[in-house]
């Protein structure tokens, strides 16, 4: 932490041109699907991280049943799905397992695996325990982290806009850990798992709906027997608690898999600082449904936390801005 045009999404974007084809022998003209490749981006990722914001109102029909079972079965049945998606477009499962773990230091994929469900479990522990708020905080938080973190392992550089815009943050979770009197646990946790995550992406560099793959199926051995113990102990929801609950849980790895597939193919044509602005969908939609929606509460406190954090994802914003632009002066040159 998802609907589309199908006739859309069937079509590969390489196959989305912008001219006329003509058939010379004919004398015929022919019109070839007209389709802007940066506008279809944007309304695909709009949509995904429009569906994520929108997941807290899903996940929150699961307040009955415990986060750890929820998390037990967005993982089982995301596994099951990739399973089916890799089927349809003729590739084998197993072979792909086998090809990854070649190729790729088992370790870390063990380790993203981890982070990713660490961050799952935490995210819908704050949702269903009424803690959206701090959820929201924690994925304002994770961009800065991860340019953090790439300054620290991969020795990419901080601009100083970049360090004010940490250090604001960071003022922000000070701040609220002494108004509040207890450190913002939930969103400290998301924040790092999710940035930690980003990075053992970057590090395994594997493709969004393989690295979902990857991370389900290397957890899809302890996640059955998690859950065939709660069924033996009589603990489990599933089953157990009505066919509206099954199909909820079931739907968790749906309303996984879509805004996942969706934010994939738009960025495939839409520039990286887009992406960056549009990321920021979510954790405002997260923010809004806390305090309007499910009506959390928001003291003064927590308004002057959210005014340093959003602030310091303002001068990151900027700061993306002006490398892109100066990025852009440098090729026109």
């Amino acid at each position: 932490m998802h609907i589309n045009c199908v006739v859309i999404d069937l079509i590969p974007i390489s196959h989305i041109v912008m001219d006329k084809a003509y058939d010379n022998s004919k004398g015929a003209s022919y019109m070839v699907i007209k389709m802007n490749r940066q506008t279809k981006g944007i309304v695909e990722i709009s949509v995904g991280y429009l569906i994520w914001g929108l997941l807290p109102l899903y996940w929150k029909m699961l307040t009955h049943v415990s986060s750890l079972e929820t998390l037990l079965h967005r993982v089982f049945w995301s596994a099951l799905i990739c399973i089916a998606y890799f089927i349809i477009i003729k590739k084998n499962p197993i072979t792909l397992i086998k090809l990854i773990i070649k190729d790729h230091n088992l370790l870390l994929l063990l380790l993203s695996s981890t982070l990713l469900a660490l961050n799952w479990l935490v995210y819908l522990y704050a949702v269903i325990s009424n803690h959206l708020l701090q959820a929201s905080m924690g994925y304002f938080i994770s961009p800065l982290l991860i340019v953090f973190f790439g300054l620290v392992f991969f020795k990419e550089k901080m601009s100083k806009i970049q360090v004010v815009a940490l250090l604001i943050c960071i003022t922000g979770v000070i701040y609220a850990t002494v108004q509040v009197g207890k450190v913002p646990y939930l969103s400290l946790a998301i924040a790092f798992t999710f940035s930690l995550y980003t990075i053992c992406k970057k590090i395994i560099n594997l493709g969004g709906i393989e690295a979902l793959f990857m991370d389900t199926i290397l957890l899809f051995p302890l996640v059955l027997i998690l859950m065939v113990t709660f069924a033996l102990r009589g603990t489990a929801s599933f089953l157990n608690a009505g066919l509206f609950t099954d199909l909820l849980l079931i739907g968790g790895g749906i309303m996984t898999f879509i805004p996942l597939s969706l934010y994939i193919s738009g960025t495939i044509s839409m520039p990286a600082k887009s992406v960056g602005f549009l990321q920021f969908i979510t954790p405002i939609m997260a923010f809004f449904l806390g305090v309007f929606i499910f009506l959390e509460p928001f003291k003064k406190e927590d308004a002057i936390t959210f005014i340093l954090i959003i602030s310091g994802v303002v001068l990151y914003l900027l700061s993306l801005r002006k490398m892109h632009t100066s990025l852009k002066a440098k090729r026109d040159i």
